[in-house]
């Protein structure tokens, strides 16, 4: 496991321009492609209007608090990195379904670690087959099926979702309140509850715009719908008609980084110049705090590293160590 960054929180003002990053090698793949097109946005400094400032956090105001758990999840992380067995003893009757994230299909690996690690401890996994390119209206009829599925056989649920996934695991529950019996627990890593400035600036802004309904149907056969779900726009809209407050013991995970070795520096940089959000390079930390959850705040970790293997010298936290120690914090309440 490589030390963490010298730098793991943001810096007070933002720094001067950094030199130029060599441009990466051309790719086929769909991912290389959306890199390269991350690494290719503008300097915040030229740009125009207000975008999104002052809208991250929205939520705060009107909804439940959320309660402080870090030093309890650096304890078991602790014990989960050395190979200890942190999760109670009744860990094994539930089953474990794992959402993934935007564009989860399109990336080698993605979530695999977490879901391995898991069933090394005995548990029964399932992924739930939701298309990671697709809306969130049409993925949450996917979760709701799933749970009902395991309810049908008598199986208590515990949901763990990363990214557009959480956010599809709590609004399915806030939308059908009545498979709430049948979840025992809740684990959201990297949630864009809030909404995420990455988006919102994509869908709002003219050039990205263009950009976006052209470039997403064609290189990742999705609808660019799915990024308006995760505007600011879409989600006070949804959050305010369906908020989650909880009802479910749920643990969140907002992440940020700002280190030139994490994969999503320049857009963790775009963001923290336009809107000085300490961010995860996707979602500004506070955008992640479900209303009603224990939070675990971590301020040396990209958006990636939740759900993918780093590099050694890149990443500083394992995933698998990261979910088993999320849910056994979750599995306590």
């Amino acid at each position: 496991m490589p030390p963490p960054d010298r730098r793991p929180e943001f810096p007070a003002s933002p720094l001067p321009p950094p030199e130029p990053a060599a441009t990466p090698a051309p790719g086929s793949g769909a991912i290389d492609r959306m890199v390269r097109s991350l690494r290719g946005l503008p300097p915040a400094q030229p740009w125009w209007g207000t975008g999104c400032a002052g809208q991250a956090g929205w939520f705060r105001a009107e909804s439940a608090p959320t309660t402080e758990a870090t030093p309890r999840f650096q304890q078991l992380y602790a014990r989960a990195r050395l190979g200890e067995a942190v999760l109670p003893g009744d860990a094994t009757r539930h089953l474990y379904l794992l959402v993934k994230g935007l564009l989860g299909d399109e990336m080698f690996g993605y979530l695999e670690p977490n879901q391995v690690q898991l069933e090394r401890r005995g548990l029964e996994t399932r992924a739930v087959q939701v298309d990671t390119e697709g809306s969130l209206a049409d993925n949450i009829e996917v979760v709701r099926h799933a749970l009902e599925d395991a309810a049908f056989f008598g199986r208590s649920v515990v949901l763990v979702g990363h990214s557009k996934g959480a956010v599809e695991s709590v609004s399915t529950l806030a939308l059908y309140p009545e498979l709430r019996k049948h979840v025992r627990a809740v684990v959201a890593m990297q949630a864009p509850y809030g909404g995420s400035p990455i988006a919102h600036d994509l869908t709002t802004s003219p050039e990205l715009r263009r950009m976006l309904d052209i470039a997403f149907p064609l290189f990742f056969y999705g609808v660019s719908r799915s990024v308006d779900d995760l505007a600011y726009p879409a989600r006070m809209e949804f959050v305010r008609r369906h908020p989650y407050a909880g009802e479910v013991p749920t643990v969140s995970l907002a992440t940020s980084r700002y280190s030139r070795r994490s994969l999503l520096w320049p857009v963790a940089r775009y963001m923290f110049e336009r809107y000085q959000l300490p961010n995860d390079g996707l979602v500004a930390q506070v955008d992640a705090e479900i209303p009603g959850s224990r939070l675990v705040r971590l301020n040396d970790m990209d958006h990636a590293e939740a759900a993918l293997v780093g590099l050694p010298g890149f990443a500083n936290h394992h995933p698998g160590n990261i979910t088993e120690a999320l849910i056994a914090l979750a599995l306590e309440s």
